[in-house]
């Protein structure tokens, strides 16, 4: 099969999480817990999406001049996503999403900023993008006008469109004319087809049915909707529901999830799949893309994919044998041996001492290498290229890894860690290190 390309039009956004004891009400000032900077953006997200599963990538969109809008572009950039499409706005803020999350709810607040000013015009001038892709991948996050535009033009020249209805907006009748793949989820599927208020009174089979066939009776070629864990469903031929099943796997963030599932229906598509074929192969991907923390960060690559298709499970036997586990929570028997990687921050450095001689401090790091990284306060995949490049340089680290790897091959191996944060820490650098 060739490589597929696939054209990304569509939004950048800086997310701005804030974990918070409670979320404010309006007049009131608290102090939160911590703050995390995350690429986001349907648009970005999609494009890492299919440059992971191995597509040749373009993205077109725009961010302000400013600091978000340099690590959006370099976020994309090492994904080896083309970003000569992307414009740089002096007179605009690059978009954000600021999240407030509280005991598992969230607020959201979202000021688009240049992603409002991604236009037909930007299609014009890239149109060597749109000529060179198999497929063209669209969202909701930028004006409608210039995504039927962009819809408009790529049917023009030849090409499949996909339109992730997302976030649900009012579309022009002209818009689904120009769409060969339609992938709402549940919710957008009755907003579009005007049936919201059947999507609990209806079976889900003939809610499914009649939501479908309306959306094609405006012009959509085909309809996929997603259903979250219950997997997905098309018609076929005959206009009947064909459903895909999803994978049980063990969620962490289900943030991006919708993005992959399109990045991977793309991919396949775009690599000659028939739609069944390229459904299953979106469904393995967004799986997986689950299992993670962040949407971008959480992607899968195409061998990740391949992998979960012929063993059945998200991880392979190694990966799932090594886990990773704060030092602050109380030691189980299940969790067998357990080894402290992570003495980075200062917070609970008391306990830390007293675990590792209580642990197996003899496979614990060098107290070169903690003290190398200790305080470092920088992006974390700064963090993490650094820290891999030290562990592959030290012969001491070497050691590490093969006792790690030999007693995960007998029993779980639990890599505990003293930060705060349950991503951004030594053991998960240490763990994806140890399967790779």
């Amino acid at each position: 099969m060739s490589t597929p390309n696939v054209a990304v039009i569509g939004s950048l956004n800086m997310d701005i999480v804030v974990e918070t004891r409670l979320i404010p009400q309006i007049g009131e000032t608290l102090l939160g817990e911590r703050v995390r900077f995350i690429p986001g953006g349907k648009g970005a997200n999609q494009a890492v999406a299919a440059a992971r599963l191995g597509a040749v990538t373009s993205m077109i969109g725009a961010v302000g001049a400013d600091a978000f809008g340099d690590e959006l572009l370099a976020a994309l950039s090492r994904e080896g996503v083309d970003i000569s499409g992307v414009k740089r706005l002096p007179d605009a803020s690059t978009g954000v999403a600021s999240i407030y999350v509280a005991e598992g709810d969230n607020s959201i607040v979202v000021v688009p900023g240049a992603n409002d000013r991604v236009s037909p015009a930007d299609i014009d001038q890239h149109l060597d993008k749109l000529k060179q892709a198999d497929i063209v991948l669209l969202q909701l996050e930028i004006p409608v006008e210039t995504v039927l535009y962009a819809a408009r033009t790529a049917k023009s020249l030849g090409k499949q469109v996909i339109l992730n209805p997302a976030p649900a907006r009012e579309l022009p009748q002209e818009l689904y004319g120009h769409i060969d793949y339609l992938t709402p989820n549940r919710t957008e599927l009755g907003r579009y087809a005007g049936m919201e208020s059947e999507t609990t009174r209806t079976s889900t089979g003939d809610f499914l049915r009649s939501a479908m066939r309306r959306l094609k009776d405006l012009g959509a070629a085909q309809v996929v909707t997603t259903l979250g864990a219950d997997g997905s469903a098309y018609l076929d031929e005959a206009g009947e529901v064909r459903p895909v099943k999803g994978h049980a796997v063990s969620v962490v963030d289900t943030t991006g999830a919708g993005d992959c599932f399109n990045a991977a229906l793309a991919t396949a598509l775009a690599q000659g799949e028939g739609l069944e074929a390229a459904i299953r192969f979106a469904s393995l991907a967004s799986a997986l893309a689950v299992t993670k923390f962040g949407a971008q960060a959480g992607m899968p690559t195409a061998d990740e994919v391949r992998q979960f298709a012929a063993a059945g499970s998200p991880r392979t036997m190694q990966e799932a044998q090594i886990r990773v586990k704060r030092i602050y929570e109380p030691a189980a028997p299940a969790d067998g041996y357990r080894i402290l990687v992570d003495r980075l921050w200062p917070r609970g450095m008391t306990k830390a001492d007293a675990a590792i001689d209580e642990w197996m401090k003899a496979i614990a790091p060098s107290p070169e290498l903690r003290k190398q990284f200790a305080h470092r306060m920088e992006r974390y995949a700064d963090f993490s290229t650094s820290y891999v490049r030290e562990l592959n340089t030290s012969p001491e680290c070497a050691v590490l890894a093969d006792r790690i790897r030999e007693l995960a091959r007998e029993r779980p191996v639990t890599l505990l860690y003293a930060a705060k944060d349950p991503e951004y820490n030594h053991a998960n650098v240490l763990r994806r290190w140890l399967v790779e």
